[in-house]
């Protein structure tokens, strides 16, 4: 399931022309990089900005909100490594949300191919650390969507070293 939410992401990227570096072990959380070649805007601080991405997927541990909002039941594990403040680079969580069909995560005809559901994603930086052992609830405010758009703007955040 891991592999549809990447798949997600690197369509996103490919719109805006933006590489991936899939890392080969689970570094600190890190499942994939995302770099912007040059400036994302003029007003770029930083030339070629980076992000790096801890992906999930699921149907099971998503529970759509009134709001709009989505709750993940994240590994404490997983917490730990995204709530870390001293990151030279900055670390956020994508959470795909998928159908729970698998016939129905992906569609395509000849004339285009549609993926099924949406992705979320959060930063935890510098979030309170918790004392379970298992899970922790996360909660992902509904205009937190991944979007080709949203992707943009998360990069010239980090081009211009603002907080995300």
């Amino acid at each position: 399931m891991e592999d549809m939410s990447e798949a997600f992401v690197r369509a996103l990227c490919a719109v805006h022309g933006y590489s991936i570096v899939k890392c080969e072990h689970d570094n600190d959380g890190v499942d994939i990089g995302i770099r912007c070649k040059g400036k994302p805007c003029d007003e770029s601080d930083i030339l070629s900005p980076e992000i790096e991405v801890q992906l999930k997927s699921s149907y099971s541990r998503i529970t759509q909100q009134q709001d709009g909002s989505i709750n993940y039941s994240l590994e404490v594990k997983n917490y730990k490594s995204l709530i870390e403040e001293k990151r030279m680079i900055p670390l956020i969580l994508v959470v795909f949300h998928m159908p729970t069909d698998e016939g129905d995560w992906i569609e395509q005809t000849s004339d285009w191919l549609k993926i099924k559901k949406c992705a979320y994603w959060i930063s935890l930086k510098g979030r309170e650390d918790t004392e379970n052992q298992e899970s922790i609830t996360i909660n992902i405010p509904a205009d937190h969507q991944l979007t080709k758009d949203s992707l943009k703007s998360i990069m010239i955040k980090i081009s211009k070293q603002e907080e995300l």
